[in-house]
């Protein structure tokens, strides 16, 4: 049984071999279900932001206030919030694919893509971090045309938010082992 370092040089042999063949299919897999993940996220932030009737109960029920006076304003500034919190998400995605894409070859192992998957880990990162801090102000926001004994400040941080936390941090901790790796990598090629 070869092992991925003792993989043919040739392109045609390469995508021959079985641990090889199975890494690319679970790239093409982690693509597919990551754009998914980033379009499934935008349609429940587009589907909640703009049902301005579902955002005055739900919201209201949550922080026991009675938001039926919402203005759309606050409702959009609330949105755009979270679409900034998005693009981050959306920049992680696309690190993502460029590093699955180098990931898949072999031959294009390098210190790019090892920057791709810290790049993605950085941006998944700062997007938790970002939605984390603007639920306050999505809530104060949302609070602004009540009076100021009404409004709110409320932060809340759910199970699903430590679940994201962990794995942003265990991908970070995959792309500085995988950066290490190629280091490794480079100083064994430079002794032969």
């Amino acid at each position: 049984m070869h092992t991925l370092n003792e993989l043919p040089k040739s392109g045609t042999d390469a995508t021959q071999h079985p641990a090889l063949r199975k890494l690319q299919r679970l790239a093409h897999l982690m693509r597919v279900v990551s754009a998914g993940y980033a379009a499934w996220v935008l349609w429940n932030i587009l589907s909640w932001w703009l049902d301005a009737g579902k955002v005055a109960k739900y919201f209201g029920d949550f922080i026991n206030r009675d938001l039926s006076a919402l203005a759309a304003t606050q409702r959009y500034a609330a949105l755009a919030l979270d679409l900034i919190a998005w693009s981050l998400l959306l920049l992680a995605v696309v690190h993502c694919w460029r590093f699955l894409s180098d990931l898949s070859q072999p031959a294009r192992w390098s210190s790019a893509a090892a920057r791709h998957i810290s790049l993605c880990a950085w941006f998944a990162i700062a997007c938790e971090t970002l939605t984390e801090l603007i639920r306050p102000v999505q809530s104060f926001l949302l609070t602004a045309h009540l009076a100021a004994a009404e409004q709110v400040w409320k932060w809340n941080f759910r199970t699903l938010d430590l679940l994201a936390v962990l794995f942003c941090l265990s991908l970070l901790m995959y792309a500085y082992v995988f950066t290490w790796t190629m280091e490794v990598a480079e100083e064994n090629r430079s002794f032969v």
